[in-house]
């Protein structure tokens, strides 16, 4: 069947060392913004742009493990096009690769924005087109390096391969922020969440430029659950809103700050009802009712798709942590009940960038599936674990977890 449950669909667009090699050679990289992988050809030299479109910063996810997320943007592709074979990324000096993409993995991480969504996704980049490649690096030690180091191998179309290496990154140092709860009590899933590229939230990025914004990059959709992993009371296909065991929830502010903008009064929508499809990213086409919180350090947080006549602040509103701020509904650019969170670099939903964050305190209690959690495959796919509370952890793609 169609994916029971999906999120915000949004045209993918796309968004740091300066290198230049030979079709041989390999040569050290300079930081900066851009690498640029300079390519001689038969006629001319071709130059491939590759951008990283943020600095990671690494944080811990709910596998216990520390992990960084970034992507790289790649541009000016030469007028026979190119593809790229092989791509490990390095910690500094390390001579063994973190992590390795070749083949089929290519084909799954190497996007064209441009590109029809049946074919979007493939490492062959035609002529003039941009690609943007979701990097995801789990750490398998403690030790955090301060730059990342790529190696590039890329063949041109009927040409030899081009290696190209040592283009380099810096790694932010500075921690993800820690927040609060946003619910008071009971067990989520962590939906389109982090280290799912593919998700509705990673998968989709706006173009300035040579600039990507993806400004979802962290963001999570919480779906309620019951004790037994279940979204939904009875059949989801014949569901209402009420039936959603997460709809009419309690929604907080999960910190001290002071509340940007709001919008309430839209009628939610029939669960699996696929809405149209919005015009443009922005909060107003695609959040429904909601609730945006300015924090102190001018990072601004997003709480989406709220039900009708729940929101009970208002603009230039001081709240607290803790703060009831409206209730989990399924207004706007969604079909199913549930709270859309990120938090941002800034408010406006085209020109800002998801920012890492991690909960202060969350239990784990395994992993499992949206179309698991509505019903719509055999709960057999569900891994439920002894309950354990983890401190400053953002919960990743499909993971279940407990707030109290």
């Amino acid at each position: 069947m169609a994916r029971a449950y999906q999120h915000t669909r949004y045209r993918l667009r796309h968004s740091g060392g300066l290198l230049s090699v030979s079709r041989t050679g390999v040569c050290a990289a300079i930081m900066g913004s851009a690498m640029l992988l300079a390519v001689s050809g038969q006629e001319s030299l071709a130059g491939i742009d590759v951008r990283a479109a943020v600095a990671p910063t690494p944080f811990k996810g709910s596998d216990g493990r520390t992990h960084l997320a970034y992507e790289l943007v790649v541009n000016d592709i030469p007028r026979n096009g190119a593809q790229f074979d092989r791509i490990e990324v390095f910690a500094e000096s390390d001579a063994k690769p973190l992590i390795t993409y070749a083949g089929s993995d290519l084909d799954q991480r190497v996007m064209r924005p441009d590109a029809d969504p049946k074919v979007r996704y493939g490492r062959a980049i035609p002529s003039s087109a941009i690609a943007l490649i979701h990097v995801w690096i789990t750490l398998t030690e403690d030790r955090v390096p301060r730059v990342l180091r790529h190696s590039f191998q890329v063949s041109t179309e009927g040409g030899q391969p081009l290696v190209v290496g040592d283009a380099r990154v810096e790694v932010r140092s500075a921690p993800p922020i820690i927040v609060g709860s946003p619910f008071r009590a009971g067990a989520w899933l962590a939906h389109n969440g982090p280290g799912q590229h593919r998700s509705a939230h990673w998968g989709s990025a706006l173009v300035a430029g040579r600039t990507a914004r993806i400004p979802q990059r962290y963001a999570i959709d919480f779906i309620g659950l019951d004790d037994n992993g279940r979204a939904v009371r009875g059949d989801f296909r014949k569901s209402s809103n009420d039936d959603w065991i997460g709809f009419g929830r309690e929604v907080l502010a999960v910190l001290d700050g002071t509340v940007y903008a709001i919008r309430d009064g839209l009628v939610d929508n029939q669960p699996l009802v696929e809405p149209p499809r919005p015009s443009s990213p922005s909060a107003a086409n695609t959040y429904g009712n909601y609730v945006i919180i300015k924090a102190g350090d001018g990072t601004f947080v997003h709480y989406a798709h709220l039900q009708r006549n729940s929101v009970v602040v208002k603009a230039g509103e001081a709240v607290r942590r803790g703060h009831v701020i409206g209730r989990l509904g399924n207004s706007g650019n969604t079909n199913g009940a549930h709270l859309h969170f990120n938090i941002t670099d800034g408010p406006d939903q085209e020109a800002m960038q998801g920012i890492p964050f991690v909960f202060d305190a969350v239990e784990s209690l395994g992993s499992t599936t949206a179309d698991i959690a509505l019903g719509a495959e055999p709960a057999a796919g569900q891994t439920r674990v002894a309950s354990t509370t983890q401190q400053r952890i953002l919960p990743l793609d499909g993971a279940m977890v407990r707030f109290r």
